[in-house]
């Protein structure tokens, strides 16, 4: 990635980028932007949680920059999927947020069209490790699976996927039901842990058979995120795989909790953003993506949320750069088309076999 350059501290990168985004924004388009015809609001879906800043340092500079306003929705992935298969004819979202193998599989299934990449001229900006080639779907940030772990609960730093596995932390551990996304990246970070790949079926058996010795050290299975960030801020769990940015968030309030970036790497969460079949309003949804990837949203996304941008171009205020994530060197980038053709199996076979008894 880019050098990110020290600017400023982050409430006053978030303020000034906000009150000019809309000029910033409004002379790029003069400047030889594509003109976006309107049809109403963009109907926009996001994680809830951290997320939902994405109306302050997002929606609301849109509006000002005169593409239109925007209604946000908060929708985990297998919500929106449940609603894009059963309003086929008439989606009730524009652009959805989805994790990626989820969206691999909603392009796959007709449920999003493939991006016209000529109506995102910030596309050229972006880090081409970050971008599916499956194309259905655009990253707006990096997120990444990680350990969060409170410092006051354990003997020594956690530094490896395979620390969870210590006496000290039984019954002290947090980890995700089926319907937690990452479920499935965690099979695979334990594989690699083990020496394995997740290509592999016999390092795949390996890392079942590792994680339901674990099990005796699980005090709950998490239904959300969210439940896992809460629990540590109660301090009820020591340790649990976590989606970064909702590390960041915990930490932000609770000085005992931190992070691990483990020894075997993490895994990269691309989050892209799809046009499901169908929309009313496709010149809408690709303003809002050629929007939120372009530099001066992607510098407010990063300061507030703590995110890897996916903008080459970033600058980032000196009090931000030393906890965003920007070495693409330790996220490990799963391939999509195998992670999506072996999610339901591993979601079925965790359920039967680590979440069960």
């Amino acid at each position: 990635m880019a050098m990110l350059k020290a600017r400023t501290n982050r409430r006053q990168f978030i303020q000034g980028a906000s009150s000019l985004a809309a000029a910033a924004a409004l002379g790029s388009t003069v400047a030889g932007r594509p003109a976006f015809a309107q049809s109403g609001p963009v109907r926009v879906t996001h994680f809830g949680g951290p997320y939902q800043v994405l109306d302050e340092v997002v929606g609301k500079p849109f509006e000002a920059a005169g593409h239109g306003k925007v209604e946000y929705s908060a929708s985990l992935t297998p919500a929106t999927m449940g609603q894009l298969q059963a309003n086929r004819a008439n989606p009730p979202f524009d652009v959805v947020m989805l994790s990626r193998p989820a969206g691999v599989r909603a392009g796959r299934a007709g449920l999003a069209d493939p991006i016209d990449k000529s109506k995102l001229p910030n596309l050229a900006q972006l880090q081409e490790s970050s971008l599916s080639e499956d194309n259905f779907g655009i990253p707006f940030v990096l997120d990444t699976v990680e350990i969060m772990y409170n410092k006051t609960m354990v003997g020594e730093p956690i530094t490896s996927w395979l620390d969870l596995w210590r006496p000290e932390l039984k019954g002290k551990i947090a980890l995700p039901s089926t319907s937690v996304v990452f479920a499935p990246d965690f099979v695979a970070l334990i594989a690699r842990a083990l020496g394995g790949d997740e290509k592999d079926p016999a390092a795949v058996d390996a890392a079942f058979a590792k994680i339901v010795e674990l099990k005796d050290s699980v005090r709950t299975f998490t239904t959300n995120p969210e439940q896992a960030s809460t629990l540590m801020e109660r301090g009820e769990i020591a340790a649990t795989p976590q989606f970064g940015v909702r590390v960041s968030s915990v930490i932000r309030n609770n000085p005992d909790v931190t992070r691990s970036f483990p020894t075997e790497g993490v895994a990269a969460r691309p989050y892209d953003l799809l046009i499901p079949t169908g929309s009313p309003n496709k010149d809408g949804a690709y303003a809002y993506i050629d929007f939120i990837i372009g530099k001066e949203s992607q510098e407010r996304l990063a300061a507030a949320l703590w995110a890897t941008p996916v903008n080459a171009a970033v600058e980032l205020p000196a009090d931000v750069a030393d906890k965003v994530n920007t070495d693409f060197d330790r996220m490990i980038f799963w391939d999509d088309v195998i992670m999506a053709s072996v999610e339901k199996d591993w979601r079925t076979r965790w359920e039967r076999t680590v979440q069960s008894g």
